[in-house]
């Protein structure tokens, strides 16, 4: 899975901010191969992030209860997203090898 961002004009930081914090949730899910990139060639403020899980279920579980009722926490991840991204979309692959 990756989570493709195009951030406001100078606040890919705050997107990378939270995309680790949300790493952290992810590993406790069990998530692995988690990475964060960067642009350096290509549209400016892109911010990537990437991870591996078991299943889509897995997945589609975990995201569909983090945006059920979320906290206060939560709530402020959402808020930094929605807030610093001009745009964004996933990218689901299945790993092969």
């Amino acid at each position: 899975m990756r989570e493709v961002f195009q951030s406001e004009r100078g606040k890919a930081p705050e997107i990378v901010a939270a995309f680790m914090t949300l790493t952290k949730v992810f590993a406790e899910a069990g998530y692995t191969n988690l990475r964060i990139y960067v642009d350096y060639a290509g549209p400016m403020d892109t911010v990537v992030c990437q991870w591996e899980f078991d299943s889509l279920d897995q997945y589609f579980t975990m995201e569909r209860g983090f945006y059920v009722n979320p906290d206060e926490n939560a709530q402020s991840l959402i808020d930094t997203l929605n807030g610093n991204a001009a745009s964004g979309y996933k990218e689901i692959y299945e790993v092969i090898q």
